[in-house]
């Protein structure tokens, strides 16, 4: 996502284009500076210019440029980072065989939650004096003077900054854009976004894997890769699940922006797993890998890993179906109990807007569905049984509502995979229709599903309740 590339001419560049200067001055700072717009070596540039004095607020000087729009935020969570091409005046303070080291240039990105002067998340780069391409992941952006960690759902202004240290500062930049990940992951709900991308933590024996000690294997839910065996697995009492080994290489350790702990990563994606103690003494190897289950999918010993991509069938007995039948607590908790079901994800389909939320959904605007992916063993169980299980565990006769719940996102429907299950689901209507029901069920191609927000899975099973709108009852 192109954030500018300084196409316009000087003349037309106006405060009201986007853009404008702000140094240390705003706190009693004596740095000073300005930005410019022209042509640089053949290249439409911004110019950042000015004098920097270190001083008890650090001393800076910025370009600052507004994102999203009618005072609006910027969602930026599909994006790995930012991207530069710039030119400056500073060369690396390290070989260039190294790490790429820190500069007196930044990126500084501001949030809505960013509200008080000198709070921001900042990112420095290292310049060589040449017309450079960088790429500075928002992993590598840090808190000031704030600890919740960067919400891309929420940015409100990007800043190109050299601060820090003395310095004449000469910036040139070409373009900047938002770039996105090259590397293809699995979607991922808004609550496993929480924890995985922005670093949250499910509340203690919530999780489905606390007190799961099946043999197999723990991956991350990101990527797939393969994390922990079960072998390492261990009772701890502390509410997550814990493992006293990691598979070799595959978990990252990194300081914990609390200063105190350890945190630990997916080395293969980033993904935020938990964290990291060591010297309790609760197993022979005295370390205790804590972490979230909403992190984590298991494959049980024997079965071939496809954790990186959970929308394609296991293996040639592996099936999907999707059907809607008001709540879908109610319907996935019907579903989950029948034979042959290998797992249920309740979601939304059927409508017009990306990665809904749960509340957008509620407001029956988004055209979706609240809806129940089956993924089934064709060996045990067949679509046709599933989908009279459907029928015979709501009422198909009611229009956009089931019981108490009322709207079009409690509809009946069955959304068909291929051309086989169109017509097992048309057959089955014929019947019931000739059985003298008014069948209201929507029949329609499935179209994406978007899992709904962790809460949401296994409600009933997690809360202990029953369902309030679905009863059982013999039909065929």
């Amino acid at each position: 996502m192109l954030v500018d590339d300084f196409l316009l001419q000087p003349s037309v560049r106006k405060a009201s284009a986007g853009w404008k200067f702000i140094s240390d001055r705003v706190a009693g700072g004596v740095s000073a500076g300005r930005i410019e717009f022209g042509t640089y070596e053949g290249r439409s540039c911004l110019h950042l210019i000015g004098s920097v004095f270190p001083n008890s607020t650090g001393g800076f000087i910025e370009a600052v440029t507004r994102l999203g729009s009618r005072g609006r935020n910027l969602d930026a969570h599909l994006y790995k980072g930012v991207r530069l091409r710039v030119k400056a005046n500073r060369r690396p303070l390290k070989s260039a065989l190294t790490e790429p080291a820190e500069g007196p240039y930044a990126i500084r990105l501001q949030t809505m939650e960013t509200r008080l002067p000198g709070q921001f998340y900042e990112a420095s780069f290292a310049t060589d004096g040449t017309w450079q391409e960088i790429d500075i992941p928002f992993a590598r952006f840090k808190p000031v003077s704030l600890k919740s960690p960067l919400n891309l759902r929420l940015v409100t202004g990007l800043a190109v900054v050299a601060a820090g240290e003395r310095l004449d500062a000469d910036l040139f930049v070409d373009e900047i854009t938002f770039y996105k990940e090259t590397k293809m992951y699995n979607k991922l709900t808004p609550e496993e976004e929480r924890v995985m991308i922005y670093k949250g933590t499910e509340p203690p024996f919530s999780g489905k894997y606390v007190n799961h000690f099946a043999d197999g294997s723990y991956t991350c839910k990101r990527c797939g890769a393969k994390l922990f065996d079960s072998s390492s697995k261990f009772h701890s009492s502390c509410g997550w699940p814990s493992f006293d080994d990691q598979v070799k290489g595959a978990v990252k350790m990194v300081p914990d922006a609390d200063g105190f702990r350890t945190e630990i990563l997916c080395a293969n994606c980033g993904a935020h797993l938990g964290h990291v103690f060591k010297g309790e003494h609760l197993t022979a190897k005295n370390t205790r890998y804590c972490v979230n289950s909403i992190s984590l999918n298991f494959t049980p010993a024997g079965q071939e890993t496809k954790a990186a991509d959970e929308d394609k069938p296991g293996d040639d007995h592996t099936a999907k179906a999707i059907f809607a039948s008001g709540c879908f607590w109610g319907t996935e908790s019907d579903f989950r109990k029948a034979p042959g079901v290998i797992s249920t994800t309740v979601g939304f389909t059927g409508g017009h807007v990306d990665h809904p939320t749960y509340r957008q959904v509620c407001t029956g605007r988004t055209g979706h569905a609240e809806s129940v992916e089956v993924v089934y063993d064709t060996t045990k169980t067949t679509y046709e049984q599933l989908a009279k299980l459907f029928f015979e565990t709501h009422d198909f006769t009611q229009l956009n509502r089931q019981g108490p719940d009322i709207g079009k996102q409690y509809r009946s429907a069955i959304f068909y995979l291929n051309d086989e299950q169109k017509e097992i689901a048309a057959k089955l209507i014929n019947i019931l229709k000739k059985k003298g029901y008014h069948v209201k069920t929507e029949l329609t191609p499935a179209s994406k599903f978007w899992p709904a927000e962790d809460y949401h899975q296994d409600y009933y099973k997690k809360n202990g309740k029953t369902p309030y709108c679905h009863i059982y009852r013999k039909i065929f």
